[in-house]
Formats: structure tokens, sequence, C-alpha cells
């Protein structure tokens, strides 16, 4: 005679089932948005080495999607695991994902907080400091014309190079010169030695370099018992994580602070 279940039986199997597969679905879920935030930053890995790969070839990346990628530098144009399509933010460098919520800038924050993101081009740092000895008279002066200081960054300040314009004060009392001693605090900011409203400040180099030219004997004080600087010696540095020029960035160019760069001759 053969023996089945009975309906009891069946239930308790059918509940058993249903206590283990509710207990296993909340790994199965992190496991699924494991796997699209892993599949979202494998994408944006790939565009930001296309970024990096079109910039050295073309120039600076202006768009905020990656269409004029698509071909040449990345075979699709992909879109996030969550439907939604990357976005370029050129002015901060980054590529990112709008994340599960598919949400972006919320409540005036830079960005929503599950964004994901991949930077293409390093973060903001000062990199050389180089005097210029414009009249050519081998020391630091403004004797007939003056010396200048060229403070070169990692990645572009603003994409409007008269913008330095509205920003050079802010810019020069958050930049600090050390002198070459024992004393970590003993420095003197920038704008001790160079004008703020010099009208030959500008940017070059992509925007990357900052031109200032230093104060004219008798317009105030230099510094360091009467010298201005000593090239090859003092160093700059950028005080405080200044966020720095900008043009309406997103997020931000906080700039790294406290690293020091010693100043040497062009």
């Amino acid at each position: 005679m053969k023996k089945g279940f009975t309906l009891i039986e069946l239930l308790v199997v059918i509940t058993i089932i249903a206590i283990l597969a509710g207990a296993a679905l909340p790994y199965v879920q992190n496991y699924v948005d494991e796997s699209r935030q892993a599949k979202a930053k494998s994408d944006l890995d790939e565009i930001a080495r296309a970024l990096i790969v079109y910039e050295s070839r073309e120039g600076a990346y202006e768009k905020a999607t990656v269409e004029d990628l698509t071909g040449r530098y990345l075979d699709r144009s992909p879109i996030d695991p969550w439907g939604v399509p990357y976005v370029v933010a050129t002015e901060s460098g980054i590529v990112y994902s709008l994340g599960p919520d598919r949400k972006d800038a919320v409540d005036g924050d830079e960005f929503a907080f599950d964004n994901i993101e991949v930077s293409y081009i390093p973060p903001l740092a000062l990199v050389s400091v180089k005097w210029v000895d414009k009249n050519k008279s081998g020391a630091v002066d403004t004797q007939n014309v003056q010396d200048e200081l060229h403070l070169t960054f990692s990645r572009k300040l603003a994409s409007n190079t008269d913008y330095i314009g509205t920003e050079l004060g802010t810019l020069l009392s958050n930049i600090n010169i050390y002198r070459d001693t024992a004393n970590p605090e003993d420095f003197v900011t920038l704008d001790k030695i160079v004008k703020d409203d010099e009208p030959n400040a500008k940017l070059v180099g992509a925007s990357k370099t900052v031109v200032l030219p230093l104060m004219k004997s008798g317009d105030g004080p230099t510094l360091f018992n009467g010298k201005y600087f000593i090239a090859g010696q003092d160093k700059i540095a950028i005080a405080d994580n200044h966020n720095f020029i900008k043009d309406n960035a997103t997020p931000q160019n906080n700039c790294i602070s406290n690293q020091k760069v010693v100043i040497l001759p062009q």
C-alpha cells in the first residue's frame, strides 16, 4: 500500500520552505545590489580609461554624457544597472552613476548619497612652483620688469580664464611661503609679495598654471629680511584645504593642503 503525504505534512513542508526563503531573501537582495554596484564600478573604470585616452589625444572632454566616446574610445554607450546613463562631471574630473535612487544633487548636496563615482583626472593639488627671472638679473627682484611665480596644478582650475580676477585675493591669502628653517611656523602668505589687483595675473597652460607677477619695490612689504624668497630652498603650500578657483564645479575642487612644493627657477 502506497503511503503519500498528508495535508498537514504538506503544510509543514511548505511552511518550512517559506521560512527558509524568507530568511534567504535579504542575502539574495544584497547579492543583487552588490552585483549591480560592481557592474557600475566596472563600467565607470572603463569610461574613465576612455576619458583619459580621449583627453591625451583630443584635449579636454566637454560633454556631460559619454556619447562622444562611443565608437573610437568605447564600444558602446553604457547605461548603469539601474537604467540611467552615466554622467561626466567635466569640471570635477569624475564620471558617476546616480545609483539605486536614480537621483542627483538632493537638498543642495553635491551628490546624492548613493552615487557611485570614479575620478579620471588626479585630485586638485599644487604640483610645481617656478620662479621666472623676467629681467634676467639673476636675482629675485622687480627691476625694470617684474619677476613672476608660476604655480602649476594637477588639473584645470576654471574654464574661464577671466575668473581668476574675482578670486585672486582669496587665492593669495590661502597660499603660504615657508622659509627653509627648523621652525614650521616660519611662513608668510603669498599676498605679501604679489598684488591682488595685478592685471597681469592670469591662468595659462589649459588653465592649470597661475602666473603671478611679484609686487614692485615700494608697493608693499617684502618678506624674510627684505627678500622675496630663495629659489631652490623656500617652499609653497596651500593652506586649510582651500576651495580653489572654480567655475561652478560639482563637486567643488578642494585642493590638497599642506603639501609643500619647492620654488625652483625655470
